[in-house]
C-alpha cells in the first residue's frame, strides 16, 4: 500500500478521531531557550469512551479525564497555568492551558506532540527556529529498473487505490485543523515555510482539506507518481514532519526545513522563574476548582498515526500527577 492509504487505514483505526482534531499553540521563547507555549486543542470525547461500556460513562469524568491526561502526561513542562475546559454543541472536550518549558526540543504536549523541532544560536551570532523531518531509520532506495509497460501499470494501479480511499481520507482529516506561531526574541531576519505575522511572530497553520488537495495534485502529477513507484516510494506524502518535500512545498512553498532567523540584541520576551513559581504555587488550587483531585484512572488513549499532522503518537495517563519534567 503506498503511503496515503497507509495513513488513512490508519486514521480509520481511530474511528475519525483526527478528523475532529482541532489545535492552535501559541509559543512565545526566551533567548535562553525557555518558553511558555498556550495550548487550545478540541478533540472527541472518544479517546476515552471506546469501550462497549463506556457508552454509558459520565461526559464530564470523560472530559476531566482527558483533560488530567494532558496535564499528567505531557513532558518537558514545569508548570501549568490558566488551565480550563469546556464541552462544545458537537460533543467535543476543549481545553486550554499555558505549559512553561526550559527546552523547547525536550516540549512533549500529550496529545499534540511535534518532533524534529529545535531553537538554537548559529554561529553568525543570530538564533535559528527549525521544524525538519528526523532522519529516516532506513536508507532511501535506490531507483528502480521498471519496464515502461509493468510501470504505467503500477501508476493505472495507485491512482485507482488512491480514489477508492479519497472518501474515507476526506471523512476522517476534512476538518482537521493545526495552527502554531512562534513569538521569538530578538528581530526576524530569514524566514523560509512560516508565514510572517504582524505581531513578530512567524506561524504555520494548514487544514486536512488542504491536505486532501495537495494529495489530489500530487496524485494527478505524472512526474510525481512515477518517481515515487521508481524509487520504491508508497504513494503521496502526508503527515507534518513525515510528509515528503513535494507535499512540503505545496502546502508552505519550500522543499527545505521550515526556518525563521532572528538576531540580536536579545531580551527575554517574559520573566520566565517568576511565572513558573506563580503557576506552581496555583497549581493545587486550579486542579480542586477543576475538579481533577480524585478521578478514576483513563484508559489509554489510542496512538495516533505517527508523524500525522503535527502531532505524533499519543497515549493516555493517568490522574494524580503535577507537571513532569
Amino acid at each position: 500500500m503506498r503511503k496515503a492509504l497507509q495513513v488513512a487505514a490508519a486514521l480509520a483505526a481511530v474511528t475519525l478521531l483526527v478528523g475532529c482534531f482541532e489545535t492552535k499553540q501559541d509559543f512565545t521563547l526566551n533567548p535562553d531557550g525557555s518558553g511558555k507555549v498556550r495550548v487550545e486543542m478540541a478533540m472527541p470525547q472518544m479517546p476515552f469512551s471506546l469501550g462497549p461500556t463506556d457508552s454509558q460513562a459520565d461526559p464530564d469524568l470523560v472530559a476531566k479525564q482527558f483533560v488530567k491526561g494532558i496535564l499528567d502526561g505531557s513532558k518537558g513542562v514545569d508548570a501549568w497555568s490558566e488551565v480550563s475546559y469546556t464541552k462544545t454543541d458537537d460533543g467535543r472536550t476543549r481545553f486550554l492551558g499555558t505549559a512553561y518549558f526550559k527546552d523547547l526540543a525536550r516540549l512533549k504536549l500529550q496529545s499534540v506532540k511535534m518532533e524534529g523541532i529545535s531553537f538554537t544560536k548559529d554561529p553568525s551570532g543570530g538564533m535559528v527556529l527549525l521544524m525538519e523531518q528526523p532522519e529516516s531509520p532506513q536508507p532511501a532506495a535506490p531507483p528502480k529498473e521498471i519496464p515502461e509497460a509493468q510501470l504505467a501499470q503500477q501508476i493505472e494501479m495507485q491512482r485507482m487505490q488512491y480514489q477508492q480511499m479519497r472518501p474515507m481520507m476526506a471523512a476522517t482529516i476534512g476538518s482537521m485543523k493545526m495552527d502554531v506561531s512562534f513569538l521569538l526574541p530578538g528581530t526576524l531576519a530569514e524566514v523560509s515555510g512560516f508565514k510572517k505575522e504582524p505581531s513578530g511572530a512567524v506561524r504555520l497553520a494548514f487544514t486536512g482539506t488542504q491536505m486532501l488537495k495537495v494529495m489530489d495534485e500530487l496524485m494527478a502529477d505524472d512526474a510525481y507518481v512515477r518517481q515515487g513507484a521508481l524509487a520504491g516510494k508508497k504513494g503521496a506524502g502526508m503527515g507534518g514532519p513525515q510528509m515528503d518535500e513535494w507535499t512540503k512545498e505545496k502546502l508552505f512553498g519550500t522543499k527545505g526545513p521550515l526556518r525563521a532567523r532572528v538576531t540580536g540584541p536579545f531580551q527575554p520576551r517574559f520573566a520566565y522563574d517568576a511565572e513558573v513559581r506563580a503557576a506552581k504555587a496555583a497549581y493545587p488550587a486550579m486542579i480542586e476548582r477543576l475538579g481533577l483531585t480524585t478521578l478514576p484512572a483513563a484508559p489509554p488513549t489510542p496512538t495516533l498515526p505517527p508523524g500525522f499532522g503535527m502531532p505524533g503518537g499519543a497515549k493516555g495517563a493517568g490522574a494524580g500527577r503535577g507537571p513532569t519534567r
